[in-house]
């Protein structure tokens, strides 16, 4: 018996344990997953439509949080807390993801510093915009690959499912689910129809347009039918078209335009080019320029980014944004601008308009912690995008993380209340449900293995391949 328990040294209550901290780490993918699809299906302006008072300031701080969020930290807590022995699932965190516990406990100290400094107004966008990505990875990581391979086809078909919507609103030129821009219920101005653009299931066609990029990129990483693919990719470039998002539809192409060149030289040098790449490839150029064509010139899908190819107001008003940075003083520049004060300096530079704002979110977070806690979300976003990128492992995890990024330089988003960063870390932890199965051998390497495998047919040599020995 005691040889036994050498051979075997985890007890049957330890086994025990162990199983119950497993099924409960799959409990919490669950629920995390159905937050993330809360977080998709429920927009700010369905929760304005219903009466619940989220996007203006003040108010109930209970209503200031999304749906989603809420279910988030609920699966976080059963993630975190409920493992046994208590505790241990914080002390695992900081020990094994040390990158993801600094950035949380970063983010919370943003979250203090700026009420500290400037108020408790604003002090919501660090739990919508940060928080709550981080511990969407505390839960989403403890699941299995099947897990993940579901939430990858969930994140797809509500993507498909708001493209559709996207375009049957550009034909109808009506919003399914009206929108909301702060105190301004239902803009159905003349100049939103003017520039009108679907927004399909999301808050703004600016968000929609990068979910739909970032729901690419996923699909690129997932395995199904060819034709299925291409299928899919076709309708997520149709969405990106109708959303109308410059910045998303440019970054996009240009980052799968140079990595499919990459893939070819670097194919064509090794002699190892994909049969099965190549036509995709002459697919894609056969098929998606004359369709997009056809879309722009005799639809009203992609209108306004045919429209927009110029310096609009748009534009101007992301270089007049600047100027406030000659307004501070040197407490604004240390410790932040409190939010009253910030209306009064975005009136001074001519950004005082009701649908007008700075458009930059790191100008906006410069502003709102001051260069000291600026500093301190800089590292704490850093080790954020070090983690998923470590935890993924795949070229196209990066290529999302830099055009995810990108894109939101272009807007407020990340400055506000916004999912962008959950949908980001929703689709990169889906990735990782698509692992290599099989180890990535050179031509040498696969030489040296064809003729093991031929020598021992043969009979000359009777030791099996070790191809896990191979060097890489």
């Amino acid at each position: 018996m005691r040889a036994l328990r050498t051979l075997n040294p985890m007890r049957p209550r330890d086994a025990r344990v162990a199983g119950g901290n497993h099924r409960l780490g799959v409990a919490a993918f669950s629920v995390a997953m159905f937050g993330v699809i809360v977080e998709y299906v429920v927009s700010g302006n369905s929760l304005s439509d219903l009466g619940i008072d989220y996007s203006s300031p003040g108010g109930n701080p209970v209503v200031k949080l999304h749906p989603g969020t809420y279910v988030i930290m609920l699966a976080t807590f059963m993630a975190l807390l409920l493992v046994r022995p208590a505790g241990s699932g914080v002390i695992r965190l900081f020990r094994q993801k040390p990158a993801l516990a600094s950035y949380i406990t970063l983010i919370l100290f943003c979250a203090f510093y700026s009420i500290v400094n400037v108020g408790i107004s604003g002090a919501a966008v660090y739990v919508e915009s940060y928080l709550s990505a981080g511990l969407l990875a505390v839960a989403l990581e403890g699941g299995t690959d099947r897990q993940k391979r579901t939430l990858a086809w969930w994140i797809i078909g509500l993507t498909v499912l708001s493209v559709f919507i996207s375009v049957w609103e550009s034909m109808t030129q009506t919003h399914l689910i009206p929108m909301n821009y702060g105190d301004l219920p239902e803009k159905a101005l003349q100049q939103d129809v003017d520039d009108f653009r679907g927004a399909g299931l999301f808050t703004h066609p600016l968000t929609a347009a990068l979910a739909d990029s970032m729901a690419i990129f996923l699909l690129l990483r997932m395995r199904m039918n060819g034709l299925l693919k291409a299928a899919l990719f076709t309708i997520l470039v149709v969405g990106l078209l109708s959303f109308g998002g410059r910045a998303a539809m440019g970054t996009t192409l240009i980052l799968l335009v140079a990595a499919a060149f990459v893939v070819l030289i670097r194919g064509i040098v090794r002699r190892d080019l994909s049969l099965s790449f190549v036509g995709t490839l002459a697919a894609a150029m056969l098929i998606l320029p004359p369709l997009i064509i056809l879309l722009v010139t005799s639809t009203d899908i992609g209108e306004r980014i045919i429209t927009h190819l110029y310096a609009d107001e748009s534009v101007k008003a992301r270089d007049l944004q600047w100027l406030v940075l000659n307004h501070l003083n040197l407490n604004d520049v240390l410790f932040g601008v409190p939010l009253a004060r910030l209306d009064v300096l975005k009136y001074q530079i001519g950004l005082g308009g009701e649908t007008t704002d700075i458009e930059n979110f790191w100008l906006l977070m410069f502003l709102n912690l001051g260069i000291i806690g600026f500093l301190v979300f800089l590292v704490a976003l850093g080790l954020f995008i070090a983690h998923l990128g470590r935890t993924v492992r795949h070229p196209l995890a990066w290529m999302m993380i830099f055009a995810s990024i990108l894109i939101d330089s272009t807007s407020n988003s990340l400055g506000r209340k916004s999912s962008d960063l959950v949908f980001m870390t929703a689709c990169l932890i889906a990735m990782t449900g698509y692992a290599q199965t099989a180890p990535v051998l050179s031509l040498r390497q696969r030489s040296t293995v064809g003729l093991q495998r031929t020598t021992r047919r043969l009979g000359l040599s009777p030791s099996p391949v070790n191809i896990a020995g191979l060097k890489s």
